[in-house]
């Protein structure tokens, strides 16, 4: 999605968008985040696609200071009115690639969720690096992406999901989106030059997949992956 229909949906955010910040069903993200040795008196978050600023509004009492990225004006516009009680929070108007040579390497937990998507693989492989660059060497990141296993069983269960195409591409409306199957995003991050400590599933309600909860077949309802990964020390990303 370019700049011009991410603004777009200022307006209408939280009605068109899964913002999995904001719409995890079993609170996944505060055990991962409390799993992370954090110091309000010295730790540092950087939201890579922060969109409307929800993580921040949730756990910014974990951390001293806070960078957060995006690229659309109009939605870190949001994001600011949002998060107007939240202290010295650093905001920046650019895309996650040339966002990292600004912030340099201080991220004590770097956050981005739902941002790796894009059918293009050298764009996907510029945020993974761009994630690697901004994150602390032995320090943390917590990534939300995309499940291909998730969509899978939605088209199961329902006769109007479209098939996936190649390479885990899924045709959403006029998007198209890159989902992740769990050995993939684990194989990923470790070229990245993380190290998986924990991959499991964060779900969300069937109302995002513009569907009920079906009969039978949907278990817990459908998920994308998040991955709690410690940066690799003394060594350098390559191409995921």
């Amino acid at each position: 999605m370019n700049r011009t229909q991410w603004n777009q949906l200022a307006d209408t955010f939280e009605t068109e968008v899964c913002d999995i910040a904001r719409e995890e069903t079993r609170d996944q993200l505060s055990r991962l985040v409390r799993a992370v040795d954090l110091s309000p008196k010295d730790s540092v978050l950087v939201d890579l696609g922060c969109g409307v600023g929800t993580f921040i509004q949730r756990f910014h009492h974990r951390f001293h200071e806070v960078t957060a990225v995006e690229f659309a004006p109009r939605i870190i516009a949001r994001a600011k009115k949002n998060c107007t009680k939240v202290p010295r929070v650093r905001w920046l108007t650019m895309d996650i690639p040339r966002s990292a040579k600004s912030i340099g390497t201080v991220a004590d937990l770097t956050v981005c969720m739902n941002v790796i998507t894009s059918p293009s693989r050298a764009k996907r492989n510029s945020i993974w690096s761009a994630i690697a660059r901004v994150t602390k060497p032995r320090s943390h990141a917590l990534i939300v992406v995309p499940s291909l296993e998730s969509e899978r069983m939605v088209q199961r269960v329902s006769r109007n999901a479209p098939p996936t195409l190649p390479g885990g591409l899924v045709q959403r409306d006029d998007a198209v989106q890159k989902h992740f199957e769990r050995a993939e995003l684990m194989s990923t991050l470790s070229r990245a030059g993380f190290a998986p400590m924990r991959i499991a599933r964060i779900y969300y309600p069937w109302s995002k997949e513009g569907m009920r909860k079906p009969r039978s077949g949907g278990g817990k309802g459908p998920w994308d992956w998040v991955c709690l990964a410690r940066r690799n020390a003394g060594v350098r990303s390559r191409k995921p």
